[in-house]
């Protein structure tokens, strides 16, 4: 018998890895990852397609959107309600994204109904009603999302970023659901044009995630092995490169508040340097006391927060200090902000990236904890051209960063002298301190 006094021995967690899916194809092309998950018995469903945005006609940009969010109005077997109606009967939720890189269907279903819901999820990407009257609804629900974006500051400042670190040749430079000038062109015709072309299952791919049985095989032959479209198209996957560096100043005449981005152009997840950056910007910027949020909100009170972001694409990514900062102190914040990601003669400390390092190993069981953790995480590898295997290797790999390799490679992406800034905020209150601190900025509309 154990006394009271005497604590149990706490041993170090085992070495997590994730259940890699079992892959298979069918005739046509279609790629399908099956997740078997004991005891979720919410399927988790994704059909990722191969559609980056530069498939778009330049003056309807935009039309990739609108496409994929009239999937759900109705298909020619259920027109029109009588679609959605099919899938609540049967539990089911359909919903949808536009990446640069992948149009994405996400389906949430009661597994036993699962049979039903690949069905419908069929239908809907192969044979959409795409009426004139859907193409026109989501239309001007996508112009009421642009006026949206435009009016609040902090997304103004990412669609400006963006377009400040990336030369405009890139369809990564705009956003990906298109702009007013080139969404208001879109026609029921484009729409009908560009799923014709596009929608199709080669180079598709399907994950299923729930508690299954050797049936999910059948079940998905059953749904998607008549999706025939004829023709081919070869996706490009353009590699991006960067901008030269600006400083923009969106202005927004009597704010009271700036936000700001300040960074470059990244890289993404088949970098040999992954893994050491997703340590330093959790150390920089990332965590509750990093550097930049204990010294620009907790010292300083310049900020309710600040945070480093990465943000990965297909082919480089956006590396970025993001906040909103009082208009009296953006001057002295942009500068402390600037000092603190040059960690040249800063280098993060042992305790810094043992922290990090512990923070990913520990939550990434939780990130896959559930089938719809599982399917989202894949879904974005998916979109990113990475296999199921990068999962594991990166997991090795965190454990591997030491405070040099870190260091190392924060302080190569982010070099002083190649730093975009943009502020959105009063030009009238913002322009002379950003001058006075050797940030001189001009006025850029978006």
């Amino acid at each position: 018998m154990r006394r009271r006094d005497q604590r149990p021995t706490v041993a170090p967690a085992p070495r997590w890895r994730f259940g890699l899916p079992r892959t298979s194809w069918l005739d046509n092309g279609l790629e399908v990852l099956i997740c078997h998950r004991p005891g979720q018995h919410i399927a988790s469903v994704c059909l990722s397609l191969d559609i980056p945005l530069n498939s778009e006609p330049r003056d309807i940009e935009g039309v990739a959107t609108i496409t994929q969010r009239c999937l759900d109005e109705g298909t020619l077997q259920h027109p029109g309600i009588s679609f959605s109606e099919a899938l609540e009967d049967i539990g089911a939720v359909l919903d949808g994204s536009v990446g640069l890189s992948a149009s994405q269907l996400f389906l949430d279903v009661p597994t036993a109904a699962l049979p039903q819901a690949l069905l419908l999820l069929a239908e809907a990407v192969s044979s959409p009603e795409l009426a004139e009257s859907h193409v026109e609804r989501h239309r001007e629900l996508r112009l009421a999302d642009i006026a949206q974006t435009f009016a609040s500051s902090s997304r103004s400042a990412q669609v400006a970023f963006r377009k400040a670190c990336l030369p405009r040749r890139f369809r990564a430079s705009r956003m990906a659901g298109g702009s007013a000038s080139r969404v208001a062109r879109v026609t029921v015709e484009d729409v009908r044009a560009f799923h014709a072309t596009h929608y199709r299952p080669e180079g598709a791919t399907l994950i299923i995630t729930a508690d299954l049985t050797a049936e999910v095989y059948a079940w998905v032959d059953a749904a998607f092995s008549g999706w025939q479209v004829p023709g081919t198209v070869t996706p490009q996957h353009p590699t991006l490169e960067p901008r030269a560096p600006h400083r923009w100043l969106i202005d927004r005449p009597g704010a009271v508040q700036a936000d700001l981005r300040l960074g470059a152009l990244g890289i993404d997840r088949t970098d040999p340097r992954w893994a050491d950056l997703q340590v330093a910007t959790y150390a920089v910027g990332g965590a509750f006391l990093s550097r930049l949020n204990r010294v620009l909100r907790e010292e300083r009170g310049f900020t309710y927060g600040v945070h480093l972001t990465n943000q990965p694409m297909r082919s480089s990514g956006l590396l970025a200090v993001q906040g909103s900062f009082r208009t009296e102190v953006v001057g002295e914040a942009v500068q402390l902000a600037a000092q603190l990601i040059n960690i040249t003669e800063h280098a993060l400390t042992e305790t810094e990236v043992s922290e990090a390092v512990r923070y990913y190993t520990g939550s990434s069981p939780l990130r896959y904890s559930t089938a719809a953790g599982v399917t989202q995480n894949l879904a974005a590898l998916v979109a990113a051209g990475v296999s199921a295997d990068f999962i594991d290797a990166n997991a090795y790999a965190l454990t591997q960063v030491t405070p040099a390799s870190a260091t190392e490679a924060l302080a190569g992406l982010l070099p002083p002298d190649r730093l975009t800034l943009v502020a959105v905020g009063s030009a009238e209150e913002l322009t002379r301190p950003l001058n006075d601190i050797g940030w001189p900025v001009t006025e850029h509309s978006l």
